[in-house]
């Protein structure tokens, strides 16, 4: 028995190693394509907007709407923390997640933050802006790159474990 617990425990570490993550680099983020799971297009557009109220409960657009993509918005509090002076101070995002499901059993997933608030106040900042001319991260922004990028990754995780599920 512990030896399939030990199996058991090393294939969910490989799984989840194995799972493409989306970094932020001066440029935004990547483009992420998956293979689509084994259901008709038209049945993911359907488990997409499924996806969208149970993701995000505290509201979502849906546009964009063809026989084979989608768009969705919402805005995820808490997204990412930064610290100023010893002071933490945590940020709401409004993200897009375009869903495109192609003929070739492939899907890809174009996720962007559209806007950044501190204490429901929108600011001007940007992605491109965690980075200097040379594309090096500031100083300012060491915290806030890997906990944003960990919970844009939660995003994308929920969305390709939903479809895939269900």
């Amino acid at each position: 028995m512990k030896h399939i617990l030990t199996i058991a425990l090393f294939f969910w570490i490989v799984i989840v190693l194995a799972q493409t993550k989306l970094e932020i680099t001066p440029q935004g983020l990547q483009l992420l394509e998956l293979k689509t799971p084994n259901k008709p297009i038209d049945q993911l557009v359907e488990l997409s907007k499924s996806w969208a109220p149970y993701y995000n409960k505290k509201g979502y657009d849906i546009s964009e709407v063809t026989a084979n993509s989608l768009t969705i918005e919402a805005r995820v509090e808490n997204a990412f923390y930064s610290y100023n002076v010893g002071v933490k101070y945590n940020h709401d995002v409004r993200y897009s997640l375009k869903i495109l499901f192609r003929e070739d059993k492939k899907y890809t997933l174009t996720f962007s933050v559209k806007e950044i608030y501190a204490e429901n106040v929108l600011m001007k900042t940007t992605l491109a802006d965690f980075f200097t001319s040379e594309g090096k991260l500031k100083d300012d922004f060491r915290d806030a790159k890997p906990s944003l990028e960990n919970t844009i990754n939660k995003i994308v995780r929920s969305y390709t474990d939903f479809i895939t599920a269900n």
